[in-house]
């Protein structure tokens, strides 16, 4: 996903609503509010209102308290005039406690009955992701493995953010997403310009505690400039996080540059925080990541000029 901190707040809020399978005729009626308005505040063009939010939040099911604090810590992110840095928690702020005794392969299972295939129904064990920028078109090959905390587990979400690089001003935007294996993509959907997700479909259901290999393919259209970071925002538990970016040898980058556990708005900062990193003779830079932080940005930024 980008770095906006609206664009994080409303992934989240139509997840809180994905889970309690409401339409938004049906929020509307329980919010009060108009189908339009709470349809905005999902959207992720503008910071929704709290009493919208807290609104759609109730209506859902979800923790009010803790959704105002979350509320206001964007709102505070928004604000220009804000000191010092601004420390975002978005959810699971709570994640269930794993039950006694062994399930599967990992000791872990949701509560009996749970049907859910949402974030909290599995977790990220790795991701192995190689990025070629030395390719006529820029294109990633991503190697994840998941594990089940729900038996049943049928399929999960896979979202990528592609924002526009600084400057370009093409008409088109997009994103090529296949499946190599472990799975087949289904019902994509394209819901702001540089947000893009589908849903991967397992090969069969998967008890909890198992785990599950699949690899994507992903590739920028030829015309399209790619924006000079690679960046991995875990949305549920992701416990490790390998990069490789191949640059163009004819065109390594000034500066290359890690991020460990930054707000998603420093990503666009596009200011060293840490020290350079050069490539190797093959014109790769590698780094490793561990215990991520749910919602913070992990990966490698660039500078070509």
């Amino acid at each position: 996903m980008d770095g906006s901190p609206t664009r994080l707040f409303a992934l989240w809020l139509r997840d809180l609503r994905n889970t309690a399978g409401l339409t938004l005729e049906q929020l509307a009626r329980r919010t009060g509010y108009g189908r339009t308005t709470v349809s905005d505040a999902m959207r992720g063009k503008d910071h929704p209102s709290r009493p919208v939010t807290l609104a759609v939040v109730g209506a859902c099911g979800g923790d009010v308290d803790r959704w105002a604090v979350f509320w206001a810590e964007v709102r505070r992110a928004l604000d220009p005039n804000a000191y010092g840095p601004v420390d975002i928690t978005p959810p699971p702020w709570d994640p269930p406690a794993p039950e006694n005794g062994t399930h599967g392969v990992h000791g872990e299972q949701c509560p009996a009955g749970c049907t859910r295939t949402d974030p909290h129904g599995w977790y990220v064990e790795s991701v192995h992701t190689q990025v070629r920028l030395d390719t006529p078109a820029a294109e990633a090959v991503e190697r994840r493995v998941i594990v089940a905390t729900c038996d049943g587990l049928t399929d999960i979400p896979v979202a990528f953010s592609v924002p526009r690089r600084a400057g370009d001003v093409t008409a088109g935007h997009g994103l090529d997403v296949s499946a190599v294996r472990g799975g087949r993509l289904e019902l994509r959907e394209h819901p702001y310009e540089s947000y893009f997700q589908q849903r991967l479909v397992l090969p069969a259901p998967l008890r909890a505690g198992i785990r599950h290999e699949y690899v994507l393919r992903l590739r920028i259209p030829p015309a399209q400039p790619m924006a000079p970071h690679f960046v991995h925002i875990p949305l549920t538990r992701s416990e490790h996080f390998r990069l490789r970016v191949r640059f163009d040898p004819a065109r390594e980058p000034r500066a290359v540059w890690q991020l460990t556990g930054v707000p998603p708005a420093v990503i666009y900062q596009q200011s060293p925080g840490t020290r350079l990193l050069s490539p190797d003779r093959r014109g790769t830079v590698a780094v490793e990541f561990e215990a991520m932080k749910v919602g913070y940005g992990y990966g490698l930024c660039w500078q070509y000029e």
